[in-house]
């Protein structure tokens, strides 16, 4: 009886792996620049599209629109959105005005 107890927690185990994502490092430069374009929401309602990022701190976010670099502070934006990288479908979201990624599928 062990070993079928055994192959399924080894299956459940390797199908929970697959499913995990790594994304991108905010705090590095070659990921930021692998998002791709992207849009900012910001918190009254405004959408900013075609931005680069260049730096996500802990007071602002740089971004280059129109090859002209520009900074928003955090607690002004809900969300930065990105539908093509190489991690698929993405939202830097600012809750607490704190960075987090979730990907959207």
């Amino acid at each position: 009886m062990r070993p079928p107890i055994l192959l399924v927690l080894l299956f459940l185990f390797i199908l929970e792996s697959g499913f995990t994502r790594d994304g991108p490092n905010l705090s590095k430069k070659e990921d930021l620049k692998a998002l791709s374009y992207g849009v900012i929401i910001e918190k009254d309602k405004t959408r900013i599209t075609k931005i680069t990022l260049v730096e996500v701190n802990d007071v602002a976010v740089m971004y280059i629109k129109n090859e002209s670099m520009h900074d928003i502070a955090i607690d002004q934006i809900i969300r930065i959105e990105f539908e093509n990288t190489k991690w698929g479908p993405l939202h830097i979201l600012f809750q607490n005005e704190k960075p987090s990624i979730k990907f959207v599928d």
